[in-house]
């Protein structure tokens, strides 16, 4: 085996023991993976997935593409599940760092430098944050991504041997998640760019190309037809309630891209961008530019949420960073502080720990933190154990997919808006419900959703910015049937049987 495939798998060992070191610090998965669990779950019990929940909103139809879900399954037969969904994840997360070695190689034609890229591929701090310990299917579409564009670069040649990979990878994409339409629309810029670099056009990428926009366009379609119908053109911001957008769509500023990107290749990406738009003309880097703009774009529309363009562009960069480090280090010989490399080089190091490797530890160790506590397992499975089976139980958002995963009851809300008729109007009224000061009000919206269990923890206080229910302790209404540091309380009132003095 040659000495740099050696030093490859080095890398990509480290990434996932890395990786691992901190999954397996917890138990539990991120609040938000429980949807993908409970999923997996169903299809080892039954062999299908849920797309008729009665649990979700009291009941209601699931709009999603199940594909990972079986692989997932799968191998939680074979491996259980606890294990399959910390490990499989996290192995496809770090093939990432063997397409960027593949992509950094092929526009740099150097082996250290690539080997570098792909060491510091490793350590870029969001994308680790977003798909290390929440069972992501972006752990496994953002590197088939990247493949598909490692693919394209190499279509120069004739009689590419990767031809036929392409072509299975442009199918199944579309089946996989509806996060392809971000390639497909950096292929649309793509095709615009070598347009007006006036480049030569290869006649197979191009008729691939717009094969793959065709398909992802006429498969995603069919998809989610009855979301098209229900919503019309705002399905593709996926029903999202304005006031979680607002939220979701903060601007990220120069500093926070640099602590959740990395200094090195933030710097080194952005210079190249800028030289091969303005200055020089390549076809393959213009590739990566269309996937960073068109990921700039739809977070610009809204259309995407920022971490997942951050990991894009944090990507992005890292691999362009290859380009920047070879023209660097040209310039560099050609100058007096040539017989400075190897200080240079160290300071290179010094920086590259201070903004990624730091970052991405001190992110991850919180990333862990605020998993799911086992108090809060502990609690939900009190729920499953000890209500009745069709109870509802009322939880803030960020709580309704482990309502239904784990206790097994009806939620009030979750963030699987698609198909839900006023998603806002559902938020607006738990948050009601836990900040209101009056008993009148809460009880009414108690009612109104049949809740009979809310659930209130240390978590809760502080996404609400409040202390405690402030109207609980009336034990005529509310009964406390668990308290563990978490506490559940049975509703007992209806409106019409509170007297007033």
């Amino acid at each position: 085996m040659k000495k740099q495939y050696t030093i490859l798998i080095l890398i990509f060992i480290l990434t996932l023991a890395f990786r691992l070191y901190f999954v397996f610090q917890s138990p539990n998965f991120d609040y938000e993976a429980y949807f993908n669990v409970r999923q997996i779950n169903q299809i080892i019990k039954t062999g299908f997935p849920l797309l008729t929940d009665n649990l979700s909103y009291g009941g209601r139809s699931i709009i999603f593409i199940p594909f990972i879900h079986y692989i997932l399954a799968f191998f939680s037969l074979i491996l259980t599940a606890g294990i399959a969904l910390k490990l499989l994840p996290n192995i496809a997360a770090s093939s990432i760092v063997i397409i960027v070695y593949l992509i950094a190689k092929k526009l740099t034609k150097k082996e250290n430098i690539s080997l570098i890229t792909a060491f510091i591929s490793a350590f870029i701090p969001i994308y680790i944050i977003e798909t290390i310990n929440s069972v992501s299917v972006y752990s496994i579409t953002l590197p088939l991504m990247f493949l598909v564009i490692y693919f394209l670069m190499e279509l120069e040649k004739e009689s590419s041997p990767y031809l036929k990979y392409l072509i299975i990878l442009i199918i199944l994409l579309p089946f996989i998640h509806s996060s392809v339409f971000i390639l497909t629309f950096s292929l649309i810029i793509y095709l615009i760019l070598i347009k007006l670099a006036h480049l030569k056009q290869n006649k197979a990428e191009l008729e691939l190309i717009l094969f793959s926009i065709f398909l992802t366009f006429w498969i995603e379609f069919i998809i989610f037809k009855n979301a098209f119908l229900a919503h019309g053109p705002s399905v593709i911001w996926q029903n999202v309630p304005s006031i979680i957008s607002t939220f979701y769509f903060i601007p990220t500023n120069f500093i926070e891209a640099v602590f959740r990107i990395g200094l090195i290749p933030l710097i080194g990406g952005i210079y190249v961008i800028y030289r091969y738009l303005f200055r020089e003309k390549n076809k393959p880097i213009y590739l990566l530019i269309s996937f960073a703009a068109a990921s700039a774009i739809l977070l610009w529309l809204k259309l995407i949420q920022p971490n997942i363009t951050l990991a894009i562009l944090g990507i992005v960069l890292t691999i362009l960073f290859a380009k920047y480090y070879q023209l660097a280090f040209l310039y560099i010989k050609k100058t007096r502080v040539a017989g400075y490399k190897k200080i240079l080089f160290a300071v290179l190091i010094l920086i590259f720990i201070l903004t990624s490797v730091l970052p991405c530890i001190y992110f991850t160790s919180e990333r862990i933190r605020s998993a799911v506590s086992s108090e809060e397992i502990k609690a939900l499975l009190w729920l499953k154990t000890n209500t009745p089976t069709k109870s509802t139980v009322l939880g803030p958002l960020s709580y309704g997919h482990i309502i239904t995963a784990v206790a097994n009851r009806k939620n009030v809300i979750d963030s699987n808006f698609l198909l839900i008729q006023l998603p806002e109007q559902h938020i607006e009224d738990v948050e009601t419900i836990y900040t209101s000061l009056y008993k009148t009000e809460a009880v009414r919206l108690l009612n109104e959703y049949s809740v009979d269990y809310i659930i209130f923890s240390p978590k809760i206080a502080d996404e609400f910015n409040i202390e405690d229910i402030k109207y609980i302790d009336d034990e005529e209404c509310f009964e406390l049937v668990y308290d563990n540091n978490i506490k559940i309380y049975e509703s007992l009132c209806k409106l019409e049987e509170i007297k007033y003095d």
